[in-house]
């Protein structure tokens, strides 16, 4: 990689040949993303009418799971998390975020969203270790945020469906802009402006 120093630095990081590979692997993350938060569209609207609206609960919270997932690894592309040797994943960064035109300030660079998923398993021993986990607890929870006194509320995983907000052991995230992202960026790639 070393000796690939000028052509990095030339391709600013990506050949133009090669923006096909990302292309690829970005847009599989965000059809598969979109199609998530189509199943939970799905679902919310089913609840309205269904028998035992809690038997969704579990697939509701496991669709925003699966976007938030794939909104962390697509992420990874226009964030990475190393520089990398002669900066290449920096400048091919840099370069996908022109090509898809994607703002610094964008919702998906969301490093908390990014560092819950990735070390989800370490943040539950931490979060149910640090204090005695007592008061109202929620493993799934979908309805309307409730009114908190002074007994914690704990929650694993909840989408308060008045708000649209994803809790999940104290990190709170605001979803709608994070999908707004996902279908603006989809609707860029689709069109075939970057690929």
């Amino acid at each position: 990689m070393e000796e690939m120093k000028e052509y990095i630095d030339r391709y600013e990081g990506i050949q133009p040949a090669h923006f096909a590979f990302y292309g690829q692997a970005i847009r599989f993350n965000l059809e598969s993303a979109i199609a998530s938060v189509q199943f939970v569209v799905e679902c919310l609207e089913a609840r309205n009418t269904a028998e035992d609206p809690h038997s969704l609960t579990d697939p509701i919270l496991d669709s925003i799971q699966n976007i938030l997932i794939h909104t962390a690894s697509l992420s990874k592309y226009f964030w990475p998390i190393s520089k990398g040797i002669n900066k290449v994943h920096k400048k091919r960064a840099q370069s996908l975020r022109k090509a898809f035109k994607i703002k610094s300030d964008s919702p998906i660079r969301n490093k908390d969203l990014r560092n819950h998923l990735e070390h989800l398993d370490e943040n539950l021993d931490s979060y149910l270790w640090s204090k005695p986990i007592v008061g109202n607890v929620y493993p799934a929870y979908v309805g309307p945020e409730m009114r908190r006194d002074e007994v914690p509320y704990h929650f694993f995983r909840a989408f308060f469906t008045d708000s649209g907000i994803f809790e999940s052991l104290g990190l709170r995230l605001d979803i709608q802009p994070i999908i707004d992202e996902l279908y603006e960026i989809y609707r860029g790639e689709s069109g075939g402006e970057n690929t």
